[in-house]
């Protein structure tokens, strides 16, 4: 997401080198975004395929959210060193694999045991993620204007999410489900051009993390709809 680096276009970003370069610096980019679901997938597989470590997990959540957060944050610090950022990139992508793997279990109990409803999900993401993505490369649109709408509407879902924990409303949830899917959609059209503009070319690990968690935060989107939907 946008706010994981600065909005502005600076003079040494990739977008200023050659088309060598360019290509290189995407290719690396989507090459470790495609990896870093390949390892949440395993992440959450081995979570999903554990019941006393899936358990373990969903006893100790604050634990886990203090290990998600500093891999996270330790992914950031070492985003620009050789070697180390890709490692702590793959990293971060298996936690929040196991992290999110509660969330599936639960989706999957409420509809009978299925993990159905998730593949839906994910293709459902999949499909929308390559779509923008196309959309965006290939009329080589600037959406960087959307900076601020995509902030302010990261900031009110998640000041909304956080009531509605107090006061649980399932119309409320699904209504913030479809602004969330809208949201993330700009997201990932936002971050699209927003990394050729303000990254340089040793940043693909910072362009993956955001890519990646605008994919990820899209899926949780749909597949709260999708599971609104079933019941």
């Amino acid at each position: 997401m946008g706010l994981l680096t600065q909005d502005q276009p600076i003079a040494s970003s990739v977008v200023s080198e050659d088309g060598q370069a360019r290509l290189s610096f995407v290719q690396k980019v989507y090459s470790l975004f495609l990896l870093g679901l390949f390892t949440a997938t395993g992440g959450a597989f081995i979570t999903l395929s554990n019941q006393d470590f899936a358990i373990a997990v969903i006893s100790h959540i604050w634990i886990g959210l203090i290990v998600y957060f500093g891999v996270f944050f330790a992914c950031m610090a070492l985003r620009k060193t050789p070697g180390i950022n890709v490692v702590a990139l793959l990293g971060f992508t298996f936690v929040s694999g196991v992290f999110l793997s509660p969330v599936l279990m639960g989706v999957a109990a409420r509809a009978g045991g299925s993990y159905g409803i998730v593949y839906e999900a994910a293709l459902i993401t999949g499909s929308i993620f390559i779509g923008l993505t196309a959309f965006t490369f290939i009329t080589k649109k600037d959406f960087s204007f959307l900076g601020g709408v995509v902030t302010i509407g990261l900031f009110a879902v998640i000041g909304i999410s956080l009531v509605l924990m107090f006061f649980p409303s399932e119309s409320a949830n699904l209504a913030l489900a479809w602004i969330g899917s809208v949201l993330f959609s700009l997201f990932i059209l936002y971050d699209t051009s927003r990394i050729m503009q303000t990254h340089e070319s040793d940043e693909y690990v910072s362009g993956a993390l955001s890519l990646y968690l605008d994919f990820i935060n899209l899926f949780l989107m749909i597949l709260r709809i999708l599971s609104s939907r079933r019941n």
